[in-house]
């Protein structure tokens, strides 16, 4: 997650040594013949402002065309008491500009064809635009205005704040809630730990004047990417995009220093009670490594067999074995439910399989399963510019190389059954689990020790 993470310098360019190539059909990793791999041709460019800009050509894409930035500050960087400013800020971008009301901005994306996502997440805000190749110059322009001049006035930060309140009062899907608290618990004490659209008391916290300050403080050109996936010319592109974007005054950069999570030293659970219930919710993880750490595509793969296996042992209990890369450790997560009779036992076998997993060797085709699944998601997101950006996006936030859609495959396909036995060891359930439950307490409570030290959720 996210996944999850930004003047007068106005055409003036430094052309960092661009890493273009346009590979062919042989050198893409194997897949069938029928469907043959064709990668993006990219261009990097660093302007005077230090805003990182990336075009990704992709003429076989036809009209089709995704704009992205990603700014660098995300909700990590809430203050302890003001949980939720990051996400109310990037709720607040598609209201006004200097020169633009909400409707005029809405009437140009008509106008264009085009609309517009903003995405928070702990590491960075992401703009979306989805739009035509052919008006890629207005488009640029318009995310520019969006970004560069945001206007944030009280009128609309009291309605952005009253519909995030009014959302925190719906009740939340059952699992969905269920890893808020797992989270909650596992980063306590950590800025991972507080709610990211924030709480109710946190939000009263929050004024029109912190919204400002954020975007003063953090919406910077020397902490942000723009990607442009498309079918326009590369040059026409890199240079409408540097006149526009060149002119958007840079800031100082603040530090990412954040107090890291505890990895659990021992098996504890969170229990919370829910009478009523047929059902338990379970969630069973740790932490997982950061992003750009080297053992992170090891585990993965790890995920994704032990998914297999699980899936096959406890077919019912809607098993999800996933972890999330992020700036910091993230989490790594065996989620389920069950009757609440039978969870207690369920969450044994969990525990017992994934000891089992990593004691026992990964056999090969296992290994080569999970690699071709992954491979060929990775493939698929680059058949459409959204998903070429998305990619980029994510290389330029964690870090991962310019060469990284090229090299995907081949870090992938670089471990074997060893490194995917030695990351299982060291990052699922390393000794330590945390367990969260919540059901009946009639059902489940007397159950609840035999699996590790119990405490009653908050």
């Amino acid at each position: 997650m996210a996944a999850r993470a930004i003047g007068i310098f106005a055409i003036l360019l430094i052309t960092c040594p661009a890493v273009a190539s346009c590979l062919t059909h042989a050198q893409a990793p194997a897949a069938s013949e029928q469907s043959p791999l064709v990668y993006p041709e990219l261009s990097f460019r660093r302007l005077l402002n230090d805003l990182q800009i990336v075009v990704a050509s992709a003429p076989h894409l036809g009209e089709s065309m995704t704009i992205g930035l990603v700014l660098r500050y995300g909700s990590v960087f809430d203050p302890a008491d003001k949980g939720g400013l990051a996400h109310l800020v990037a709720r607040m971008f598609l209201k006004a500009t200097q020169d633009r009301t909400s409707k005029a901005i809405q009437d140009e994306l008509s106008s264009l064809g085009a609309t517009i996502e903003v995405r928070c997440d702990w590491d960075g805000i992401r703009f979306i635009l989805r739009g035509q190749s052919s008006r890629f110059e207005r488009s640029l322009l318009l995310l520019y205005q969006i970004v560069g001049e945001a206007v944030f006035d009280e009128a609309d930060f009291s309605k952005v704040k009253e519909e995030i309140l009014q959302t925190l009062d719906r009740p939340q899907d059952p699992r969905q809630l269920a890893r808020n608290r797992f989270e909650a618990a596992l980063f306590r004490g950590t800025s991972y730990g507080r709610p990211l659209q924030g709480s109710k008391l946190s939000l009263q916290n929050i004024s029109v004047g912190d919204v400002r300050y954020f975007y003063r403080r953090y919406v910077s050109p020397n902490t942000s990417s723009l990607v442009i996936a498309g079918s326009a010319p590369p040059a026409l592109v890199q240079q409408k995009a540097a006149r526009i974007w060149g002119v958007w005054v840079r800031r100082d950069e603040v530090p990412f220093t954040f107090l890291p999570p505890r990895t659990p030293s021992s098996r504890s659970v969170v229990f919370e009670d829910d009478r009523d219930s047929p059902a338990a919710q379970f969630v069973l993880g740790n932490l997982w490594p950061r992003r750009d750490e080297p053992g992170y595509h090891a585990g993965a793969l790890a995920t994704r067999i032990l998914q297999e296996r699980l899936t096959r042992a406890l077919p019912t209990s809607l098993l999800t074995v996933a972890a999330e890369g992020r700036r910091l450790q993230g989490p790594f997560y065996v989620q389920g439910q069950a009757a609440a009779e039978q969870a207690l036992s369920e969450i044994k076998k969990i525990l017992d399989m994934a000891e089992e997993f990593k004691g026992s060797a990964v056999s090969p085709d296992e290994l080569a399963g999970a690699q071709t699944s992954w491979i060929e998601e990775f493939r698929k997101s680059l058949s459409s510019s959204e998903g070429i950006c998305d990619v980029l996006l994510d290389a330029e936030l964690y870090r991962l190389g310019t060469n990284y859609i090229a090299t995907f495959a081949d870090l992938v396909k670089r471990n074997s059954v060893e490194s995917v036995k030695e990351t299982a060891k060291e990052w699922i359930f390393p000794g330590g689990v945390l367990i969260y439950v919540r059901g009946p307490a009639a059902v489940l409570k007397s159950g609840l020790e035999s699996l590790g030290s119990v405490q009653t959720a908050p």
